[in-house]
C-alpha cells in the first residue's frame, strides 16, 4: 500500500447529483440528499485508511476481479458472487461489473503493460447493489463500489465502460503519485480534490477512460464521442456526465454542467471535476490534431507523464511533463510533441 491520501471523488460530481436532488420531491430529493452526505463520510473513513498500511489483496494471476453484492447494505465488500475465471451469474450488475473492470485491466496490460493498478498485480474488487440505490461509482482507497442508480434520473453504473475505467483509473492515480495527486487533507473536514493538482486527478481518470471506451471499440479520434458516462443518464436528466471534446457544453451533457477548457477561467477554489475540463481538452486537442487512434502514441506519454508528478502538481507541470516525454518517445521535432504542445496551448496553459 502507498503513503498518503487515496483518491476521494465520485464519478459523478457532487453538483449534478445536488443538480438531480433539486429537480426532485419527497422521499427521492430526501435519498439524494442522503447520498450526498453518505460521499462525503466515505471520504472521511478513507482518510483514516489510507494512514495505516494493509497488506494489498495480491491476486492469484496479474489480472484478477472480484465482484461481489453489498445486499442493500453500506458494509463492504459483501458477499462474493463472482471470481476471477467464475462462470457469469444471474446478477445483471454483477457480470456488466465484472466484464468492464476486465476491459480495464486487460488495456493496461495490453498497450501499457501494467499488472493491474499497482503494476504488481493487485487484485481488484468491486460491489455491485451497494446502499438504497445509489447513484454513484467511486474507488475507495481499497475497492471500487458501482452503484444501481437512483432508478430515475441515473440508471444502473455497472453497464457503462467509462465510468468503471474512470474509477479504476483513480487506482491506478493513487499509486502513481506518492501522497495523491491534489488530495487536500484541512483541520476539521474531509479530505477532498484541490486545486490544479485535484483537476489533474479527476483528469487523468477521465482521459484514460476516453482511450480505454475507443480502444475497446477500436474507434479513431473522429470516431469517438468523448463524451463519459452517455450511457447512464434518463433522457430527461442529460446526454452524458462529461465532454471531452467540448466540456461545459450543456448541449452534449447535462443542464448547469460547470466544466472549464481554458485556464483563463480557472479560480484556485474551483472544484476538482469542474477544472479538470482544462486538462481534458488539452488531450482532446492533442490526440485530435495527431490524429489515429488515440492510446497508440498518447497512453504511454499521459501514463508516463503523469508517473513524474508530485502530490501537488500544476497543469504547466503536466504540460511540460507530458511534452518531455512525447519528446523521449517520439522525438523532439516529432508529431506527437508538436499535437502535445498544440494541445495545452488551446487551453491556455502555455503561451
Amino acid at each position: 500500500m502507498i503513503d498518503g491520501y487515496c483518491c476521494v471523488c465520485c464519478a459523478l460530481p457532487r453538483n449534478l447529483i445536488q443538480h438531480l436532488a433539486d429537480q426532485s420531491t419527497g422521499s427521492e430529493r430526501e435519498l439524494l440528499h442522503a447520498q450526498i452526505d453518505h460521499a462525503a463520510r466515505l471520504r472521511g473513513q478513507r482518510a483514516a485508511l489510507s494512514k495505516q498500511r494493509p497488506a494489498a489483496a495480491v491476486g492469484r494471476q496479474p489480472l484478477h476481479r472480484q465482484v461481489f453484492d453489498a445486499q442493500g447494505n453500506i458494509l463492504l465488500p459483501g458477499k462474493l458472487l463472482r471470481d476471477e475465471d467464475d462462470p457469469p451469474t444471474r446478477d445483471v450488475h454483477a457480470d456488466q461489473t465484472y466484464e468492464n473492470v476486465g476491459i480495464a485491466l486487460q488495456f493496461y496490460k495490453t498497450v501499457l503493460g501494467r499488472d493491474s493498478m499497482d503494476g504488481h498485480g493487485l487484485r481488484v474488487d468491486a460491489s455491485v447493489h451497494y446502499g438504497n440505490r445509489f447513484a454513484n461509482a467511486m474507488w475507495t482507497g481499497k475497492q471500487m463500489i458501482v452503484g444501481d442508480g437512483d432508478g430515475r434520473h441515473v440508471t444502473g453504473l455497472a453497464k457503462s465502460l467509462g465510468i468503471i475505467a474512470h474509477e479504476f483509473s483513480h487506482g491506478i492515480t493513487q499509486h502513481l503519485v506518492k501522497g495523491g495527486l491534489g488530495v487536500v487533507q484541512m483541520p476539521g473536514r474531509m479530505p477532498e480534490l484541490k486545486g490544479e493538482a485535484g483537476a489533474l486527478n479527476e483528469s487523468f481518470s477521465d482521459v484514460f477512460a476516453s482511450m480505454i471506451k475507443q480502444w475497446h471499440a477500436g474507434q479513431t479520434v473522429r470516431e469517438a464521442d468523448w463524451l463519459l458516462g452517455e450511457d447512464i443518464l434518463a433522457p430527461h436528466t442529460g446526454k452524458a456526465v462529461r465532454s471531452l471534446k467540448d466540456p461545459g457544453n450543456a448541449r452534449l451533457t447535462w443542464p448547469e454542467d460547470d466544466q472549464i477548457k481554458s485556464f483563463t477561467r480557472f479560480s484556485p477554489t474551483d472544484d476538482a471535476h469542474r477544472a479538470s475540463g482544462i486538462a481534458n481538452h488539452a488531450f482532446y486537442v492533442t490526440a485530435t490534431v495527431l490524429g489515429g487512434k488515440s492510446w497508440e502514441k498518447l497512453a504511454a506519454v499521459w501514463f508516463k507523464a503523469f508517473d513524474r508528478l508530485r502530490a501537488r502538481a500544476t497543469f504547466l507541470d503536466a504540460a511540460h511533463a507530458t511534452m518531455d516525454v512525447a519528446a523521449a518517445l517520439h522525438g523532439n521535432r516529432s508529431a506527437a510533441h508538436a499535437a502535445v504542445k498544440a494541445g495545452w496551448k488551446t487551453v491556455k496553459v502555455l503561451a
